[in-house]
């Protein structure tokens, strides 16, 4: 008998010890994502940029990865998309969102997985889409090596940024 529960409590521990926990940052990540689709909505460019880091990586469609390094570089290609058939939709709701820790170095990388809709001023669904928005604890840490390790040692004060988006197809 001893040795069934030993068995038993044995197992129990190792299937608690193994469940995935959430990522400690989940939540600010997710209030920053909020406030980011927020600004998206009501197309308030300066607004999206507060949420972004520069340089950024954007991959939209079959198209190739750009590196857009200005403000005023990433301000056109926001006026760009706001004056396309790209932006005719009223709000954003987040069907699914899963935030994940990446990186080598603890609570400075995470990736949000998300799937939303476009909704009309009706809240009819315009469109699915699906896109993966890369966070970066502060603006970055490819540095000299001293401003790194300030950058690594002071990130615990830092917000979380943005710094690459990139679509995926939906499976619909």
């Amino acid at each position: 008998m001893n040795r069934l529960l030993i068995t038993l409590f044995s197992v129990l521990t190792i299937v608690v010890a193994t469940e995935q926990k959430p990522f400690k940052h989940e939540k600010n990540i997710l209030a920053v994502l909020n406030e980011y689709m927020s600004s998206v909505d009501n197309k308030d460019i300066d607004a999206m940029l507060n949420h972004l880091t520069i340089p950024i990586d954007l991959h939209f469609g079959s198209g190739r990865v750009v590196t857009v390094r200005s403000d005023n570089e990433l301000k056109d290609i926001f006026q760009n998309w706001k004056n396309s058939p790209s932006s005719n939709f009223y709000s954003t709701v987040l069907r699914t969102v899963s935030v994940e820790e990446t990186g080598i170095v603890n609570n400075m990388l995470a990736v949000a997985d998300i799937t939303y809709d476009r909704l009309d001023k009706d809240g009819n669904i315009i469109k699915t889409e699906r896109a993966l928005y890369h966070f970066i604890k502060g603006t970055g840490y490819y540095a000299k090596p001293l401003k790194f390790i300030w950058a690594l040692s002071t990130r615990w004060a830092r917000d979380w940024k943005i710094y690459m988006i990139s679509n995926i197809d939906t499976d619909q």
